[in-house]
C-alpha cells in the first residue's frame, strides 16, 4: 500500500477549498483517507487572512515513513519550508517543447552552472613577461 499526501477538494463551485490528507494511492480523491494533515485555501479572504494551515509534526511523520507527496502538495510543502524545492523545467511556450535547463523556483530564472576559469592562461602570460 502506497500512501500519498494529497489534496481533497471541498467548497462549492468556483470557490475551491482543499484539505491536505494522507490517503492510500488507490482511493479516490475525495474518498477514504487515513489522516487530515491540514488545509489549503487558494482564494485569500478580503482581509488577506491565512491561506494554509499544516500540522508539521504529522506531515514530517508521514514523510519519514515513506509517504509520497503529490505535485501540488510538494509545492505547498516547499513554500512552508518543509521540503527542498521541486525540480522545475521551463517551457518555451504553452504546448511547445520543454527547455531542459533547470529553473530557480524563487526567481523563475535559469540556473546555469558556472564555468571554471582557466588559470593556466594567466600563468603563461606571467611567465612570458619575466
Amino acid at each position: 500500500m502506497v500512501v500519498r499526501i494529497r489534496l481533497s477538494r471541498f467548497g462549492c463551485k468556483n470557490k475551491p477549498f482543499y484539505r491536505v490528507m494522507a490517503a492510500d494511492s488507490r482511493s479516490p480523491r475525495d474518498g477514504k483517507h487515513l489522516e487530515v494533515l491540514g488545509y489549503y485555501n487558494p482564494l485569500p479572504g478580503q482581509d488577506g487572512g491565512k491561506r494554509m494551515g499544516l500540522n508539521f509534526e504529522r506531515v514530517k511523520y508521514w514523510l519519514s515513513v515513506g509517504a509520497q507527496p503529490s505535485d501540488p502538495v510538494q509545492r505547498i510543502l516547499f513554500r512552508a519550508g518543509v521540503l527542498p524545492p521541486p525540480p522545475m523545467v521551463a517551457m518555451a511556450r504553452k504546448g511547445g517543447p520543454r527547455d531542459t535547463r533547470p529553473v530557480d523556483p524563487l526567481s523563475g530564472r535559469f540556473t546555469t552552472p558556472q564555468k571554471a576559469t582557466d588559470d593556466s592562461n594567466s600563468s603563461k602570460d606571467g611567465d612570458a613577461d619575466s
